[in-house]
């Protein structure tokens, strides 16, 4: 078991998971929702997130395009997870962590629409869009 809080500590959760389908996000939404070029992202299912502390200031923000809800601190703010109903998973910010565990993201994700000023220099696989579960399962098995 893992926690994670909030900026202002307002919410706190755990989650039940091995921490190893980490992945840099490059697309539109997470640099705008961060102001920053890219977000890593830990991709779990839903079932394994229990909030411990703070449910009621969960809020969330439909996000249309990629029938997902954004869900944040209502309080500072703070993005914690992008909650996707149809597959049952979510997409949790890594920095909300609060762990000593070495985390390694696995791959650059949503290549496609990254800023264009900011030049990917590592050596982790790209994909313009998000990878199948297939693709992922390759990255993990590697």
């Amino acid at each position: 078991m893992h926690q994670g809080s909030c900026l202002c500590g307002s919410i706190k959760y755990s989650i039940d998971d091995n921490l190893k389908l980490i992945v840099n996000c490059h697309c539109r939404f997470c640099s705008k929702a961060h102001g920053a070029p890219f977000t890593t992202l830990l991709f779990m299912p839903f079932a394994k997130l229990e909030m411990i502390e703070g449910k009621e200031l969960l809020a969330g923000y439909d996000v249309k395009a990629m029938n997902a809800v954004r869900c944040f601190c209502s309080r500072c703010g703070s993005r914690l997870y992008n909650y996707l109903p149809s597959m049952g998973m979510i997409s949790l910010v890594v920095a909300t962590l609060d762990t000593d565990a070495e985390l390694h993201p696995i791959a650059n994700i949503n290549i496609e629409s990254k800023c264009s000023w900011y030049p990917i220099n590592d050596e982790l696989p790209q994909f313009r869009s998000a990878p199948s579960r297939s693709e992922f399962g390759q990255l993990l098995s590697s």
